[in-house]
């Protein structure tokens, strides 16, 4: 798979295809926000672009967006692992469809820190185009 077929793995990939032909590469997008709610067994992360999305170029409207944030929601999360969080800049991560009853495995790793995990389904629940400074 791909950097860019991570959205194949959504429940709804329009979030995403709704804004971009060709899906940002998340090892090249800013993981700025990490949120862990045991009681939902959910986990979502907010990634950053500044790539301008095509729905954007596509427009003739007057807008001056230049990013594009998003946040993905991981449902029914198990086997959840966290080692350090330091803010690296540098990050490889990794999206893909475990063959463990189809579960998705998620990992984020950098030299000082990792996390992953297995979760059921994952869809975005937030994106937006802005004008970044």
């Amino acid at each position: 798979m791909s950097a860019s077929e991570w959205a194949d793995l959504l429940v709804d990939p329009r979030g995403i295809r709704d804004f971009f032909t060709t899906s940002p590469d998340l090892d090249q997008c800013s993981l700025f926000y990490c949120h862990i709610d045991e009681r939902n067994t959910s986990i979502t992360l907010g990634f950053d672009t500044r790539l301008v999305p095509d729905a954007l170029l596509r427009d003739d409207g007057d807008t001056k967006a230049n990013a594009f944030e998003f946040f993905i929601t991981f449902a029914s999360v198990t086997d959840l692992h966290i080692s350090g969080w330091g803010g690296s800049v540098k990050r490889s991560v990794r999206m893909s469809r475990s063959g463990r009853d189809g579960e998705i495995t998620l990992s984020v790793e950098s030299p000082t820190e990792r996390i992953a995990f297995q979760a059921q389904e994952a869809r975005i629940t937030r994106a937006r185009t802005y004008l970044a400074s």
